[in-house]
């Protein structure tokens, strides 16, 4: 066997610990929207909801790099696990208050996981290895992401209301668990004599025209999976297909990333511009599609599942641009404002879409996100051809 595929497979109980990790939040997926329309009526003021929540989860997701400064991985990942478990508890809830505070630590937990999980992908997986881990360790996260949505609902029509969230606090314990039993609660990072500075890495991430493009890639295809992740499943309400077939369309549209190990073959064969370009064209082209074709749920349906094909080209990159791109000796810094994307991400798409809505109707969110990926598309002609 060449020495190559010894080296990706050792990694590949790694890539399993992001399934067992992610599936944690995966089964709350499509049940978080739904309860926001339920609490508020209107897809308008859900908009409104997530995008005050975002604000608030904005703030608190930047200072992560900095307090890993002054604590260890370790100890960062343990708040990380009780802000999650706290969040569950919240958004349980039936009063506004409480589930809208869920939201906040919701997004704190997740955004500060994924910053901590990147510095331990950097410093376990060498830097000529990203290429092959990424796209596996795409593929274990979106396993969870396509059941987890589908489950979470049929647990709560079916059964009781309250099983999903168990299944969330479960899933929580088994991340610790995973997390233990890798070791990597031994393994931390290596600290840079001089202090921690926000403006100052702020300013030294926009000054690296590689670490600003893959932001905005990276945010351009977030924004389309937040977009698909709550709307579509408020799309199948209004259009009268209901709740299960909203989170089934979620699902179904999210096992497309079982197919990232291809992309990623397709990137390493052809090109990682050639990946990107093509992804994005085809999601906004076929995005463009549901929106002409919203009044018809069964085709807008079927062309939804189609454009998530789309965007999962674009998950065979991984986060490859930026991981290729970091100098090792500013990982956390830069670690902390890449992640920003998911922020920026959770604001700006339910910012944009509650001015929308508030003057169209809910088809408007589809055109919206085919525009923002046609840009993307335009962008990615600066990824560097020899990647």
């Amino acid at each position: 066997m060449p020495v190559t595929q010894d080296a990706s497979l050792r990694y590949l109980p790694f890539a399993g610990f992001f399934f067992v990790a992610t599936a944690a939040r995966a089964v709350l997926l499509s049940i978080l929207p739904l309860k926001a329309l339920s609490l508020l009526g209107s897809a308008q003021h859900v908009s409104v909801l997530f995008f005050i929540v975002s604000i608030c989860g904005i703030g608190v997701s930047l200072g992560v790099y900095s307090a890993l400064r002054r604590i260890s991985l370790h100890v960062g990942f343990l708040v990380c696990l009780l802000m999650m478990t706290a969040s569950i508890l919240l958004l349980f809830s039936n009063d506004l208050w409480a589930f809208s505070a869920g939201m906040v630590l919701h997004i704190f937990g997740i955004t500060s996981m994924e910053v901590i999980l990147n510095l331990y992908v950097m410093q376990r997986i060498p830097r000529n290895q990203l290429s092959k881990f990424e796209p596996w360790r795409m593929v274990a996260a979106v396993v969870a992401l396509s059941i987890g949505p589908w489950l979470g609902v049929y647990l709560q029509s079916t059964y009781a209301d309250w099983l999903p969230y168990t299944v969330a606090i479960a899933g929580v314990i088994l991340t610790l668990i995973y997390f233990r039993g890798l070791g990597l609660h031994r393994l931390e990072i290596r600290r840079t004599r001089t202090a921690s500075n926000l403006i100052r890495n702020i300013k030294r991430f926009l000054d690296q025209p590689r670490l600003r493009l893959a932001w905005i890639l990276t945010l351009a295809r977030s924004g389309w999976w937040q977009l698909f992740i709550i709307y579509t499943p408020i799309y199948a309400v209004h259009s009268g297909l209901g709740e299960l077939w909203g989170s089934a369309i979620v699902s179904i549209g999210s096992a497309w990333t079982l197919t990232v190990p291809f992309w990623g073959w397709v990137a390493r064969r052809y090109s990682l511009r050639f990946l990107m370009r093509t992804g994005f064209l085809m999601t906004s082209l076929v995005t463009t599609a549901v929106f002409i074709f919203a009044g018809s749920p069964t085709i807008a349906v079927a062309l939804l599942i189609l454009a998530a094909l789309g965007a999962t080209m674009l998950d065979g990159s991984g986060h490859v641009l930026f991981l290729r791109a970091v100098r090792s000796s500013e990982r956390t810094e830069m670690a902390g404002v890449y992640q920003t994307y998911r922020d920026a991400a959770n604001l700006a798409v339910p910012g944009i879409f509650a001015v929308l809505l508030k003057f169209s109707s809910l088809p408007v969110v589809f055109a919206g996100g085919a525009a923002w990926m046609m840009a993307a598309a335009v962008t990615s002609k600066y990824i560097p051809k020899r990647m």
